[in-house]
C-alpha cells in the first residue's frame, strides 16, 4: 500500500470563514485517500513544528511576513489562501475581491442611494481590491447618470473623512481606512466606540450606504451608527463582507453580507495543491473565486427617496423573487398607474419595473446555482422563471453564460 502523504494546514480555526476554507478542503480530499492532515496554527508554528510535520505541501492563510518567510524555507510547496500580504511568494487562491467590491456597490446602488462610503485596511489586498472593485462600480454609475466623480481603477478616490456639515453634493463618495500596521481582529474590538469613525459616519450626506470591507468590522459600524445617533437603514446603509451569520445576526440592526465562496476556495486550493506535488508548474497569476451574492437583512432594506408607492413596489418584488411575477401584479399590489410607478422605477433605479422583476429572479437563480446542487429546472422553478428556456435565455444574455456554465464556478 503507497506510503500517507502528509499535508500542512495552517489556518486560524477561531475564525469561520478559515473553517468554511478548511471545509472545502476535506470535500477536495475525497478523493485522496492517501492524504492525512496536520493542522497547525498559524501564531505557533516553528520551524521544529514544520519539522515534525514533515509535509509534502502545505496550504496556509499567510496572514504575515514572517510566516511567509518561515514557510518559504521548507521548500515545499505551499498554497496560499490569504489576501492580506499584496506580494506573499506562493501561488494563491483567493476570492474575487473586485467583484466582490462591485457586488457591494450593485446593491447599495439599488436602494436608489447617491452617496457612498468605504471602510478599510489601507495596505491589505483584499481591502485595496474590493474598494477598486466599488469605485468602477461608481464610476459606471456616475457616467451613466451623466455626472463625473473621479474613480481610478487602480487607486482609491480622495478621503472625505473631516468632521463638519454634512456635504450635499448630489453623487460624493468617502473613505475611512484603518492603518494597515493594525489588527482587523483588535482593531474591531474598539472599533464602535471610535470617535474618529463616529465623526467620520456623522459628517457623511445623508442618506449613504457604507461598504464594510467585511463583517467583523460592518457589525461596530452599525453600533457606531447608533452611538452616534444615526438610524440604520434609513440615514445609513450598511453592507459587509463574508456572510458570517453569527456576527450578521449580533448587529442591531441585523448586518447585509456579500456571500463569499470559502468552501470553493479551499477546494481549489487542494486542487492546486495536487497539482504542484505532481510536478505542475506554479501559475503566475492567482485563482479567483467569484461571490455567489448578497444576503440582505436589516441594516440596507431600505430604499432611498422617501416614495412609499416605489418602496412598496421594490419590496414586493423582492420578497416574492421564488414566483413568477409580472408588472400587472406589481401594479396591482401597489394601486398606481403604470406610467406614473414606471418612471418613478427609472428616476431612482434606473430600471425599468421588467427590468427589475427579471434582475431580481436572476440573482435569485444566480445564488441557488452557486449554493445548492438542484437541479436546473428546479432552480428556474424557485427562481419564478416560467421555464428553464426562459431562464437559459435571460442568462445568456445578461451573463453571456448558460445556467451551467455558472454553476460550474462554484462546484467541481
Amino acid at each position: 500500500m503507497p506510503p500517507p502523504l502528509h499535508i500542512g494546514l495552517v489556518f486560524d480555526t477561531s475564525l469561520g470563514k478559515q473553517r468554511s476554507v478548511l471545509r472545502g478542503i476535506m470535500h477536495y480530499a475525497q478523493t485522496r485517500p492517501r492524504w492525512t492532515f496536520v493542522l497547525d496554527d498559524a501564531a505557533g508554528l516553528t520551524h521544529h513544528t514544520l519539522q515534525t510535520m514533515h509535509p509534502e505541501g502545505l496550504i496556509a492563510y499567510v496572514g504575515t511576513q514572517k510566516l511567509a518567510n518561515r514557510l518559504q524555507r521548507q521548500q515545499r510547496p505551499v498554497v496560499n489562501v490569504s489576501s492580506l500580504l499584496p506580494r506573499a511568494p506562493f501561488p494563491r487562491v483567493m476570492a474575487d475581491h473586485r467583484r466582490i467590491g462591485r457586488m457591494a456597490f450593485d446593491h447599495l446602488r439599488d436602494c436608489g442611494l447617491s452617496h457612498f462610503g468605504f471602510l478599510g485596511h489601507a495596505g491589505h489586498l483584499y481591502s485595496t481590491e474590493r474598494e477598486a472593485g466599488f469605485c468602477e462600480g461608481l464610476a459606471e454609475h456616475a457616467a451613466a447618470a451623466g455626472r463625473h466623480i473621479a474613480a481610478p481603477r487602480s487607486s482609491p478616490l480622495p478621503s472625505t473623512a473631516k468632521r463638519g456639515r454634512p456635504r450635499t453634493s448630489r453623487t460624493s463618495y468617502h473613505r475611512y481606512l484603518i492603518p494597515s500596521s493594525t489588527s482587523f481582529l483588535r482593531q474591531a474590538r474598539r472599533l464602535a466606540v471610535n470617535a474618529g469613525l463616529i465623526d467620520w459616519l456623522r459628517s457623511l450626506p445623508r442618506p449613504v450606504g457604507v461598504f464594510a470591507s467585511h463583517d467583523i468590522w460592518g457589525v461596530p459600524v452599525v453600533e457606531a451608527c447608533r452611538r452616534g445617533r444615526l438610524r440604520v437603514p434609513d440615514e445609513v446603509a450598511v453592507i459587509g463582507v463574508d456572510n458570517d451569520d453569527l456576527l450578521c445576526q449580533l448587529a442591531r440592526p441585523s448586518l447585509s453580507s456579500v456571500v463569499v465562496a470559502d468552501e470553493q476556495i479551499g477546494y481549489e486550493a487542494a486542487a492546486l495543491l495536487d497539482r504542484l506535488m505532481r510536478g505542475a508548474k506554479y501559475p503566475r497569476l492567482p485563482t479567483l473565486v467569484a461571490p455567489t451574492g448578497v444576503v440582505t437583512r436589516q441594516s440596507s432594506d431600505m430604499l432611498a427617496g422617501g416614495d412609499p408607492d416605489l418602496s412598496a413596489a421594490v419590496r414586493f418584488i423582492r420578497e416574492r423573487a421564488h414566483l413568477p411575477l409580472r408588472v400587472e401584479d406589481v401594479l396591482r399590489q401597489v394601486g398606481v398607474s403604470r406610467r406614473s410607478l414606471e418612471l418613478r422605477f427609472r428616476t431612482v433605479l434606473r430600471r425599468g419595473i421588467a427590468e427589475e422583476l427579471r434582475r431580481v429572479h436572476l440573482e435569485r437563480a444566480k445564488q441557488l446555482l452557486a449554493t445548492t446542487s438542484l437541479p436546473v429546472g428546479e432552480v428556474a422553478e424557485r427562481a419564478g422563471f416560467a421555464s428553464v428556456y426562459y431562464m437559459s435565455r435571460i442568462f445568456r444574455s445578461q451573463t453571456n453564460q448558460t445556467p451551467t456554465a455558472y454553476r460550474r464556478q462554484f462546484h467541481d
